[in-house]
C-alpha cells in the first residue's frame, strides 16, 4: 500500500529493559521511586520509555464501522459519474444533492449549497443505503425495509423524480429480512461500450504520444438487451436475488429467485458482492456462519417484438439461471482474528484491450476491519487497522489418485470434471481503516479510500502499490505521476469521483469538504539548486490531460480534474493541457485541405473534441479576474458557434411540413442569427482597427500578435483557424435562406411578438453595416490564401495539425501562414471594406456577445446562454457549474411545446457543462 503498511497489527511497542550488570556498585544509587518521576539516575540524562496511547477514534467513525460489518448496503455518501453527489441525511428521511461549481472571479471550485429539491423517503421507511448507475443519471435508494427506489434526473443535475415503476415492484408487506445486502447495476448499451481505452502517455523525444484501444464490440457482455434501458441486481438478508430493469415506456418491473432456502439466523445473508464477467456476473455472499457461497448468474432476457396502433414496440421478460459454484466456510483474515467482514468486492479481469499482458482471473475481495472503542479495556492494547482478505475464482480438475487406476484394465484413472476453487492469496494489513474499494481505469486499478480522506492504489494485474518513482517519461496514473492526497483527521465516509482526483469527506460537525490530489512535491519548481522538478510537473499535467481525455470518451464529468490545475498554471503547461487532450481524443484535427462539405460534415459529426475545448474556456481567465485571456476568447466564440451551427444544420436539414417549420422555429431561431451577424460585425471591426493603427515598418503578423497579447482578441483566429472558419462559412450560406423563412413566417405568426421580433430583424438585417454575401466572399477568398499557402510551403498533414493547434490554444501565428495574414491586410479586407459602412461597423453595440468577461458586468443586461434572449428577474433560472453561463429553467409543459433544437441544446451548457437549477 504505502510506507505505513504493515505485516501484522499494530500493537504495543516493546519497552527496552535497562539491565544492571553482576557486580555493579549500587551504594549510589537515589531511591527508585524518583525514577517513578522523571528524575535522571545519578545525573546521567538517560531517557525513560514511554508508551504513548493512540487517539482513541471518533464515535462517528466506529458507528460507520459497525454499519459496514453489519450490512453491504450502507453506502449514506456517494457520487455520480455526471457530476454531483448525493448524501442521506442522519436520520434517513431525505437525500440531498450538491455538486461543485467553479467561481468564474478566482478560478476555484467549491462545494455549492443542498439543492432545493431533495428527495424525501416515503411514510413508514428511512432510507439505508444510495447508488448512482454507472452513467450517473440515475440513483437507487434502499430503504430500511429493502424498499428499493430509483429516481431519474429531471433534465439538470440536482433534480430528480421517481421513475416509472410498476406496483408490484414494492408492493407487499416487507420486513427487516427483505433488507438489502448487495445491489449493482448493469450497463447500459450500448452507450457505455463505445469508449475507447486510452493508454499510457509515454515521452519520446519532446513530444508525448498515446495509444488509443477500441472496445471488441464482438465479445460477450452483460448488459440490458434492449438500446439505453437501465437494469439492477440486489440481493437480500434473506437470500433473494432481484432483477430490477426498464421495459417499454422506461417503466421498471422485477423479477427474482432464491438463492438458498435458509433454516436458521446464522444462515442470513450480511454482504452481497456482485461483478460482471463476459456475459454473466459472479455473485458472492457472506452470511453470519462466516460462509462465502459463490454463484453464476445469468439472465435470459426473452425478447419479444408487439405490434399497436401506433407501431411495433419491444418488450423483455427476463429470467435468471442461477449456477452454484463453490462454498468456503470460516472465512477470516489469515491474521488477526478480532476483525469482522466490513466490505466485500468482486474484482471482474482486466479487459484484452487494456490488459498490461499480465493475465488476471476473478477475484473475491474481503475487507476485514478492527475499530476498538475507548471503553473496551481489552481492546486499548491494539490500534485500528484492517486487513485487505482475496481469493481468486479458479476451475480445477481434481487428480484422483494413481492406486484408482487399477480398476480398471486399460489402467487409466476416471476422468474428473472441472470445479470451482477459492484460491486464497496473500493477506495485506494496513494501519488505516478502509471505507471503500473503487475500481478504477477499467479495472486496471483498485483504490482502497481510508478514514484519513487518502487513497492507495494497487496494481490489478500484481497487487503491488502504485507508487511514483520519479518517473519524467511516462504518465499512467494519479499515483504513478505523483498526484496523490494528503492523510487528514479521522473522517466516517468518504467517497471519490470518477477517476479518483478529487474527494467528498464529511468532517468532525458533520459538513461536507472536498480534498484533491495534489504534486507530492508541488506545482512551483524548486529553486535549490539541486532537485529539478519541472520534469515532474510536466508528468503531472500530462497524467491529469490523459485523465481528462478518459473521462470525456466515457460522457463523465471532468470538472474535478481541471479543479487540480493550480490557479496559478502556466500559460504554457495550460496549453499543453489542452494540446494533449486534443490528441488523444480527436481523429480529425487536419481538415484545412478537405473539400469545402467533408470538412462541415466532418467537424459537426467530430463532438469529442468539444471537451478539451471546455476545458481552455474554463482555464483562460485572467487570474483574479473575471476577463478572458486568448485562449478563453476563442474558445467562448468557438463553443457558442459550434453550438449555433448544429442547432442549424439539424434544423435546416429537417424535411418536415414547411408551414409548421417556418411558424415554430423561425421565431426561435431569430436571437441565434443575431448573435452570428453580430460577432461578423465585431470581427471585422477589429481587423480594420488593426489595420488602421499598423505602424510603419510593422508586419501584419507582428500586428496581430500585438493584439492577441494586449487584448486577447480572437478576431484573426476565427477566420484562421480552420474550426471556427468552416462554421463562419456555413452560418453565412445559410442566412439567405432563413431570411426567406422569415418573409414566410411573418404571413401567418402564432402571436404578435412573433411577428413583432420577426419584423424587427428584417429591419435590423436591411440597416447591417454591409451585405452578408459580401462577407462570404471575404470568407472564400481567405480560405483559398490558407489553402495556397500551405500547398506553396509544402507543410506536411502532421505539421498542418501542429499549426492549427498552436493557433487555437496559444494564439501563435505559424511562418507558413504570413502570407495569408499580409493578403487579408493588403487586399481582402480593403476590398470588403469598399462595399461597407465602416462607420457603422464602428459604432454598432456587440458588447452583449459577452466574449470578453466571463461573468457579466453589474447591471448589465443578461442573456440565455443557449437562446440568446434576455433574462429577466422573473424567469427561474439553471447555472452551469463550469462557466457560469445562465439560463432560463423552462418548466416540462413549455419544453414539450418547444422546438425540438431546445429540447435538444437545453440538456447541456454551450461548454458541454451539466446545468444546476437556482429554484
Amino acid at each position: 500500500m504505502d510506507d505505513q503498511t504493515m505485516t501484522g497489527p499494530t500493537g504495543m511497542p516493546e519497552v527496552d529493559q535497562h539491565l544492571a550488570g553482576d557486580g555493579m556498585d549500587t551504594s549510589g544509587m537515589i531511591d527508585p521511586m524518583d525514577d517513578l518521576f522523571g528524575d535522571p539516575a545519578d545525573g546521567m540524562d538517560v531517557p525513560v520509555p514511554m508508551v504513548m496511547p493512540s487517539a482513541p477514534l471518533p464515535t462517528s467513525l466506529i458507528f460507520r464501522v459497525n454499519d459496514m460489518q453489519r450490512t453491504g448496503c450502507c453506502s449514506k455518501l456517494v457520487w455520480s459519474n455526471a457530476g454531483y453527489m448525493a448524501q442521506i441525511s442522519g436520520d434517513g428521511s431525505k437525500v440531498t444533492l450538491r455538486t461543485v461549481f467553479r467561481d468564474q472571479k478566482s478560478s476555484s471550485s467549491s462545494l455549492s449549497e443542498e439543492s432545493k429539491f431533495p428527495v424525501v423517503a416515503p411514510d413508514g421507511v428511512h432510507f439505508v443505503h444510495i447508488q448512482f448507475s454507472r452513467l450517473g443519471t440515475d440513483l437507487a435508494v434502499a430503504d430500511n425495509l429493502g424498499g428499493v427506489h430509483v429516481y431519474i434526473m429531471a433534465g439538470v443535475l440536482g433534480r430528480l423524480q421517481l421513475a416509472p415503476t410498476d406496483v408490484s415492484v414494492n408492493d407487499g408487506v416487507k420486513t427487516e429480512l427483505d433488507a438489502i445486502v448487495g445491489l449493482h447495476w448493469l450497463a447500459t448499451w450500448p452507450t457505455e461500450f463505445r469508449a475507447p481505452y486510452i493508454g499510457p502517455a509515454t515521452k519520446i523525444g519532446q513530444r508525448w504520444s498515446t495509444q488509443m484501444k477500441m472496445l471488441d464490440s464482438t465479445a460477450p457482455r452483460m448488459h440490458h438487451a434492449l438500446d439505453n434501458r437501465n437494469a439492477l441486481l440486489y440481493v437480500t438478508s434473506s437470500s433473494k436475488l432481484v432483477l430490477l430493469y426498464q421495459n417499454e415506456h422506461s417503466v421498471w418491473h422485477s423479477t427474482f429467485e432464491q438463492l438458498e432456502d435458509w433454516q436458521s439466523s446464522n444462515e442470513l445473508l450480511t454482504h452481497a458482492a456482485i461483478g460482471e464477467e463476459g456475459d454473466h456476473v459472479v455473485l458472492t455472499t457472506h452470511d453470519h456462519d462466516r460462509r462465502f457461497r459463490v454463484y453464476r448468474i445469468t439472465v435470459h432476457w426473452n425478447i419479444a417484438q408487439h405490434s399497436s396502433s401506433n407501431g411495433t414496440y419491444t418488450t423483455v421478460s427476463p429470467t435468471l439461471d442461477i449456477g452454484h459454484l463453490t462454498i468456503l466456510d470460516h472465512v477470516c483474515p489469515q491474521q488477526a482474528q478480532m476483525t469482522s467482514l466490513s466490505l466485500l468486492r468482486i474484482i471482474p479481469t482486466i479487459p484484452s484491450f487494456a490488459s498490461q499482458g499480465i493475465p488476471t482471473v476473478t477475484t473475491v475481495l474481503a475487507v476485514f476491519t478492527h475499530a476498538p472503542t475507548p471503553l473496551a479495556a481489552a481492546q486499548q492494547q491494539q490500534d485500528a487497522f484492517s486487513v485487505i482478505a482475496r481469493w481468486t475464482v479458479e476451475s480445477v480438475t481434481p487428480t484422483l489418485h494413481e492406486c484408482f487406476a487399477k480398476l480398471k484394465p486399460n489402467g487409466q484413472a476416471p476422468a474428473q470434471n472441472p470445479v470451482t476453487v477459492l484460491q486464497r492469496q496473500q493477506d495485506t494489513i494496513t494501519n488505516k481503516i478502509v471505507l471503500d474499494v473503487e475500481l478504477l481505469s477499467y479495472n486496471t486499478m483498485v483504490a482502497f479510500v481510508n478514514s484519513v480522506g487518502s487513497t492507495e492504489v494497487c496494481d490489478r494485474s500484481t497487487w503491488a502499490p502504485i507508487d511514483s518513482f520519479g518517473d519524467t517519461l511516462m504518465a499512467s496514473s494519479l499515483a504513478q505521476s505523483g498526484l496523490e492526497y494528503i492523510d487528514g483527521d479521522h473522517t466516517p465516509h468518504a467517497a471519490l469521483n470518477p477517476d479518483g482526483s478529487a474527494m467528498l469527506i464529511t468532517k468532525s460537525d458533520g459538513t461536507l469538504d472536498m480534498k484533491y490530489v495534489a504534486p507530492r512535491y508541488g506545482w512551483q519548481p524548486l529553486e535549490d539548486g539541486v532537485s529539478d522538478t519541472k520534469g515532474m510537473t510536466e508528468t503531472a499535467v500530462i497524467c491529469l490531460a490523459r485523465q481528462y481525455a478518459i473521462l470525456s470518451t466515457m460522457a463523465a464529468a471532468t470538472d474535478e480534474v481541471l479543479a487540480v490545475l493550480p490557479r496559478d498554471l502556466s500559460t504554457d503547461l495550460r496549453a499543453l493541457f489542452v494540446k494533449q487532450t486534443l490528441r488523444m481524443l480527436c481523429r480529425s484535427l487536419d481538415l484545412a485541405m478537405l473539400e469545402n462539405p467533408k470538412q462541415q460534415q466532418t467537424l459537426l459529426r467530430e463532438q469529442v473534441h468539444l471537451r478539451p475545448l471546455s476545458a481552455q474556456l474554463a482555464l483562460g481567465s485572467k487570474p483574479g479576474s473575471i476577463e478572458r485571456d486568448f485562449a478563453g476568447q476563442l474558445a467562448y466564440v468557438y463553443l457558442n458557434m459550434r453550438q449555433i451551427s448544429y442547432t442549424l444544420a439539424s434544423t435546416f436539414s429537417t424535411r418536415d411540413n414547411n408551414s409548421g417549420r417556418t411558424q415554430e422555429v423561425v421565431p426561435s431561431l431569430v436571437p441565434l442569427f443575431e448573435w452570428v451577424t453580430d460577432l461578423i460585425i465585431s470581427v471585422v471591426d477589429t481587423l480594420s482597427q488593426v489595420r488602421r493603427g499598423m505602424k510603419d515598418g510593422q508586419s501584419a503578423k507582428e500586428a496581430f500578435q500585438d493584439l492577441v497579447t494586449e487584448t486577447g482578441s480572437p478576431a484573426l483566429h476565427i477566420l484562421l483557424c480552420s474550426f471556427p472558419r468552416i462554421l463562419l462559412r456555413m452560418q453565412t450560406t445559410v442566412f439567405p435562406v432563413f431570411l426567406k423563412w422569415i418573409h414566410a413566417a411573418k404571413a401567418r405568426p402564432r402571436t404578435l411578438e412573433h411577428k413583432q421580433l420577426m419584423e424587427d430583424f428584417c429591419w435590423r438585417a436591411e440597416k447591417m453595416p454591409f451585405r452578408i454575401n459580401h462577407f462570404v466572399e471575404l470568407i472564400a477568398e481567405f480560405d483559398a490564401a490558407v489553402r495556397n499557402a500551405y500547398t506553396e510551403s509544402g507543410a506536411s498533414a502532421e505539421r498542418r495539425v501542429n499549426i492549427e493547434l498552436a493557433m487555437l490554444t496559444e494564439g501563435v501565428i505559424a511562418d507558413e501562414l504570413e502570407p495569408v495574414v499580409r493578403t487579408l491586410m493588403e487586399t481582402i479586407l480593403p476590398k470588403f471594406e469598399e462595399n461597407a459602412d465602416m462607420g457603422k461597423v464602428y459604432f454598432w453595440d456587440t458588447q452583449w456577445l459577452g466574449i470578453l468577461n466571463s461573468v457579466p458586468e453589474k447591471g448589465a443586461t443578461r442573456y440565455d446562454a443557449i437562446r440568446k434572449v434576455q433574462l429577466t428577474k422573473e424567469m427561474k433560472l439553471r447555472v452551469c457549474r463550469r462557466c457560469g453561463a445562465e439560463m432560463e429553467d423552462l418548466p416540462q409543459e413549455q419544453i414539450k411545446q418547444a422546438p425540438d433544437w431546445i429540447k435538444h441544446a437545453q440538456r447541456h451548457c454551450f461548454c458541454q457543462g451539466y446545468w444546476w437549477p437556482l429554484g
